[in-house]
């Protein structure tokens, strides 16, 4: 097989793009010339990477997969050169994570397979979950660390189970350490909202259509981002369903309380790290072999965290 760098690097900029003409400039050549050589690379692997019937383009689905392998190609090539050239510079991991994850349980995730007191080289990309699950499904990164996700747990992807989390209804505690806001009776009570579309907007809008709600909650503010609801959970604002690594310490310091003791209102949501089935640069694959071999001899990350916290 016959592959040229720049093909790869044009590839990579129009995958990035999604339009012709703006990967051309941004590439310094003719949008014809470009064209070219993007056609030479699909006739170089064999299979068609652009589905060029869209506005935008999108990649085929081999060609998010070749996308994975492209810039892989391109890191071990530039490795190999600064090696030669007596430059020592591995190759960064990068992670896409659910924002909520990527500010607790990536930072243990990484501190766990560290070794030697040097901390893994890596790249994060912290964005809503489904725009994450993209991430991969684009090739546009190493590994996911997510939720239960049903699209990703079937070829061409893979992968680790790293423990549960609780998803559960909190809020601020009165004087005599009691929830703030009652969980039944005719008062209204504010509450702290995924977005709808949000996963964990999902997941809570399951738990309540799937009980009988005996209180009238009124939404006092809405969004995507876990740490912000927790904030305003803090200053007493509402209840908020939220996932139990997140408010672990506010818990156990007593900052926050559960607001019900309801068993339906409470979910359990599976926490996983994913790739897809290319081959990834070496140190991804090394991490990758070193979590399977933890996770078969039963190790999770959840219950590291857990313990940590005395929880």
């Amino acid at each position: 097989m016959n592959l040229e760098t720049k093909w790869l690097e044009d590839f990579l900029a129009l995958a990035e793009l999604r339009n012709f003409s703006r990967a051309a400039d941004f590439r310094n050549i003719t949008q014809p010339a470009f064209g070219r050589r993007i056609r030479s690379l699909e006739q170089a692997v064999g299979f068609e990477l652009v589905d060029r019937g869209t506005v935008p383009i999108k990649l085929t689905p081999e060609g998010r997969l070749f996308r994975t392998t492209a810039r892989n190609l391109l890191r071990q090539m530039e490795e190999g050169l600064g090696q030669l050239q007596g430059v020592v510079s591995g190759q960064a991991i990068d992670f896409a994570a659910a924002h909520s994850l990527s500010v607790t349980l990536l930072p243990e995730l990484i501190e766990q397979v560290s070794k030697d007191g040097q901390l893994l080289q890596t790249r994060v990309e912290s964005i809503d979950v489904d725009l994450a699950v993209e991430a991969l499904q684009e090739g546009n990164c190493d590994f996911l660390l997510a939720f239960n996700v049903e699209a990703l747990m079937q070829p061409p992807f893979e992968y680790l189970r790293l423990g549960m989390t609780r998803l559960l209804p909190i809020c601020l505690p009165d004087d005599r350490g009691k929830p703030m806001f009652p969980d039944t009776g005719p008062d209204t009570v504010p509450l702290l909202r995924y977005s709808p579309n949000a996963f964990m907007g999902r997941k809570v809008n399951s738990l309540l259509s799937a009980s009988d709600v005996p209180v009238l909650f009124q939404t006092v503010m809405e969004s995507s981002l876990t740490n912000l609801l927790k904030e305003m959970a803090l200053k007493g604002k509402g209840v908020a369903w939220l996932p139990d690594y997140s408010v672990q310490d506010e818990l156990k310091s007593g900052q926050l309380v559960p607001y019900s003791e309801r068993a339906d209102w409470t979910g359990s949501i599976e926490i996983l790290l994913y790739r897809n089935t290319v081959r990834l640069h070496d140190r991804a694959e090394r991490l990758w072999a070193e979590l399977s071999q933890r996770c078969e001899s039963g190790w999770q990350l959840m219950e590291t965290v857990y313990s940590r916290s005395g929880c």
